[in-house]
C-alpha cells in the first residue's frame, strides 16, 4: 500500500511575511488530514497499514536486522531453549536474554517495546478517527458499516498488543486513543488493571457485531485478520494471566464452539511451522506474508524481493551448516559459511523428557530428530547413499558434522521446528505422500534468507490447553478433560489423560508449544498462582552450567570409520535467575528517558533512581 502522510501545520505565525510568497506552493503527494478519514477507502487504507505494522520496521511477525524480536526473546527466555550460535560470543545481544545478562539498553528489548507502541498507534489511528475516541471527544466526520468493522478489528488488535506488554513488563501504558504532542502515555497501576481493559476491549468488540467471524475451517483469509475467534482467543488468555479461569472458560469455550476452527489431522502435524500449513484450520491469526515483486528493501536497503518479512530468521533457525559434512537437502539453500547459523537450540535434558514420553510421534518428529534420524534418515546434499544401506550411511563421508570444534550448544538431537525447509524430508511424510503436494509455494526454489511462512501468534491447540486449565477443578461436564484429550489424541504419542490434571495441562503444553513463546510467560504465571514453586531453581543448576557441545567420532576421532555423536560440557557466561525480578523485562532506557512517567516495578525499580 502507499504510504499516507498527514502533515500537523503548526507556527505558521511566525513566518516572516517577506517569505510567505515563497513558501506559498501547494504540496505533492500529500493528503490534508482535513480530507481524510472520510470514506471507506481511507478506512480500508488505515487497515491494511494496521496489518502491515506486524511486519514493517520493528514489526512484531516482522524483522529487524537479522532475528525476529517476539520470536527469540520470548523463548530463548524460557528454560527449554538455548540461544546456540558459534560460540558464547554469537548472537550475543539476545543470548542475554537466555543467560539472564541483559539490561535496559539491550537493542532488541527496545525493538520490541517499538513493536507494540508502533501498532497500537496504527490501531489508534482507526479508533480515534472513526469513533469519538479521542482526547476532544470529537465525532467522526464519516462513519459506515465498513468502518465499524474497522474499529472492531483495530479494538482487537491493540488489545493483542497491550496484551503481550503486560506479560512482558508487567505494568505498560494503557494507550486508549492517539495522544497529542503534548501529551505522554501514562503507565498502568498494575498488571491486572492492563489484563482487565484488554478483556474489555475484546468483549467490546465482539459485541459491536461488527467484527468479522471465520467463514468455518476452509476460510483461510479469515486466519490473517481480527476476527470474532481471535477477541475470544485473546479475553481468554488475558483472563487465565489474571487468575480469572470463569471468565478464560467463557470466551476460549466460545471460541471451540463456534465449529471455525479445528486441529490439522496427526500426518500434517509438521504443516503448522511451515508455508504449507498458513492459514489451515488450525490457524487462529497468523498475520499474512505477500510477496512483492516492487518492494526490494531488506533490512540494510537493498536484496531481493522475497526478503520482504523475517529477513535471515531462515538463517538463524537453521543448523550450523558451515559445521556439516554436506547440507541436508531439507534446507539445501542454506549452504556453507553463507547458511545456517545454529539458533534457538533445544535443550538436552528437555529433548530426552520428549523422546521418553512422545517416542517417534508425528508431534516429536515435526519438532526435532535424534542422533541417528538426523545421521541416517535424512537426505544429505553431497551424498551419495540417501538410497543406500545403513552400514553404507555410517561410513559416508558427506554427512554428519565435520567441525573438528563441534557445534555449541547442541547435544545429540537436532531440532528443526522453525527451520525453513527448503525441500519436505521423507521423515515427516507418510508412505506413498507425494512431497510436490506440499511444494506450491516453490519453496526449493526461494533464496538462503528466505521466510514465507506466516508466524503465527495464535493457534487452536493452545486454546484448547488453555481451555483444559481453566477447567481443572471444575469439570464437572468434561469439556476441560475432552479438549486436553484432542491435543494428547491428535499429538500421536499414546498418551491419552483419563483425569484432568494440572500437571498433565502443563506438561502437555510443554510438549504441543515448544519454541511457540508461551513457555517462559507461563512459567511466570505458574509461579505467581503457587501452581510451581521452583522457578529459580529450573534457571539456576544444569541448564547454564552445562552447555553441550557436540561432536562427531568420524571426523574428530582418528581412526572412527562409523559416525557416532559424543557430547562434552562447558560453563555458559549467565547470570542467576533472580525471583521478583527477572519475570518480566525493565522498560527499555530510550523509552523512560522520552516518557518519565514510566517507573520500572519489582526487582528493576533501582533503575528508577
Amino acid at each position: 500500500m502507499k504510504k499516507i502522510f498527514i502533515p500537523v501545520l503548526v507556527g505558521a505565525a511566525l513566518l516572516a511575511v517577506s517569505c510567505e510568497k515563497n513558501l506559498d506552493i501547494p504540496q505533492k503527494g500529500v493528503i490534508s488530514a482535513e480530507t481524510f478519514y472520510a470514506s471507506d477507502a481511507d478506512a480500508a487504507a488505515l487497515r491494511a497499514n494496521m496489518y502491515v505494522s506486524c511486519f514493517g520496521g520493528h514489526g512484531i511477525a516482522g524483522t529487524e536486522g537479522i532475528y525476529n524480536n517476539q520470536l527469540m526473546i520470548f523463548n530463548y527466555s524460557a528454560d527449554d531453549v538455548l540461544s546456540a550460535g558459534g560460540d558464547a560470543q554469537d548472537h550475543l545481544d539476545f543470548r542475554v536474554f537466555d543467560e539472564f545478562r541483559y539490561d535496559n539498553a539491550n537493542g532488541p528489548l527496545n525493538n520490541l517495546y517499538t513493536g507494540y507502541a508502533n501498532s497500537i498507534y496504527t490501531a489508534n489511528l482507526i479508533i480515534s478517527n472513526f469513533t469519538n475516541e479521542n482526547r476532544q471527544k470529537t465525532e467522526p466526520k464519516y462513519t459506515s458499516t465498513f468502518t465499524k468493522q474497522c474499529v472492531a478489528e483495530a479494538r482487537v488488535f491493540r488489545a493483542y498488543m497491550h496484551l503481550m506488554e503486560a506479560l512482558t513488563w508487567n505494568t505498560p501504558c494503557i494507550v486508549d486513543r492517539l495522544l497529542d504532542s503534548d501529551e505522554l502515555p501514562v503507565q498502568a497501576g498494575s498488571q491486572a488493571e492492563v489484563l482487565n481493559w484488554v478483556i474489555a476491549e475484546c468483549k467490546a468488540a465482539i459485541e459491536s457485531g461488527c467484527l468479522p467471524a471465520r467463514n468455518g475451517i476452509t476460510d483461510k483469509d479469515g486466519t490473517a485478520i481480527m476476527t470474532e475467534g481471535f477477541a475470544q482467543f485473546v479475553a481468554g488468555k488475558a483472563a487465565m494471566f489474571n487468575n480469572d479461569p470463569t471468565t478464560a472458560k467463557k470466551y476460549l469455550g466460545d471460541l471451540i464452539n463456534s465449529g471455525n476452527y479445528d486441529l490439522v489431522d496427526t500426518k500434517d502435524y509438521w504443516t503448522l511451522f511451515h508455508a504449507a500449513g498458513d492459514g489451515n484450520k488450525e490457524i487462529i491469526f497468523a498475520p499474512n506474508f505477500i510477496q512483492d515483486d516492487n518492494f526490494t528493501a531488506n533490512a540494510w536497503g537493498s536484496g531481493t524481493p522475497i526478503q520482504r518479512g523475517r529477513w535471515m530468521v531462515a538463517d538463524v533457525l537453521c543448523w550450523r551448516t558451515s559445521a556439516l559434512a554436506s547440507t541436508p537437502t531439507v534446507c539445501q539453500n542454506l549452504p556453507g559459511s553463507g547458511g545456517g547459523w545454529n539458533g534457538g537450540a533445544i535443550t538436552e535434558a528437555f529433548a530426552k523428557k520428549f523422546e521418553a514420553h512422545d517416542g517417534k510421534s508425528a508431534r516429536r518428529l515435526a519438532t526435532f530428530l535424534t542422533e541417528d534420524e538426523f545421521l541416517y534418515e535424512m537426505d544429505w546434499s553431497g551424498s551419495t547413499v540417501n538410497d543406500g544401506t545403513l552400514a553404507e550411511k555410517k561410513a559416508d563421508a558427506k554427512r554428519g558434522i565435520a567441525s573438528s570444534s563441534g557445534v555449541y550448544s547442541h547435544s545429540n538431537y537436532f531440532e528443526w521446528k522453525n527451520m525453513v525447509w527448503h525441500n519436505i524430508p521423507r521423515i515427516v511424510l507418510q508412505p506413498g505422500d507425494d512431497p510436490s503436494n506440499y511444494m506450491s509455494d516453490d519453496l526449493a526454489s526461494l533464496g538462503a534468507n528466505s521466510n514465507v511462512h506466516n508466524l503465527t501468534m495464535a493457534r487452536f491447540a493452545e486454546a484448547l490447553l488453555l481451555y483444559a486449565e481453566a477447567c481443572v477443578g471444575n469439570d464437572s461436564d468434561g469439556t476441560g478433560l475432552e479438549a486436553l484429550q484432542r491435543v494428547q489424541k491428535r499429538s500421536g504419542s499414546g498418551k491419552v489423560s483419563t483425569a484432568l490434571t494440572f500437571e498433565d495441562v502443563k506438561e502437555e503444553k510443554e510438549y504441543e508449544l515448544w519454541f511457540e513463546g508461551c513457555r517462559f510467560h507461563d512459567l511466570v504465571r505458574w509461579q505467581a498462582t503457587g501452581k510451581i514453586s521452583n522457578l529459580p531453581d529450573m534457571f539456576n543448576g544444569d541448564l547454564h552450567n552445562k552447555i553441550p557441545v557436540v561432536t562427531d567420532d568420524f571426523f574428530a576421532k582418528e581412526g572412527a570409520t562409523e559416525h557416532k555423536l559424543s557430547v562434552s560440557y562447558v560453563k555458559a557466561d549467565f547470570k542467576n535467575f533472580e525471583k521478583g525480578k527477572h519475570e518480566y523485562l525493565p522498560f527499555p532506557r530510550d523509552v523512560k528517558v522520552v516518557n518519565t512517567n514510566i517507573k520500572d516495578v519489582l526487582g528493576w525499580a533501582y533503575l528508577n533512581e
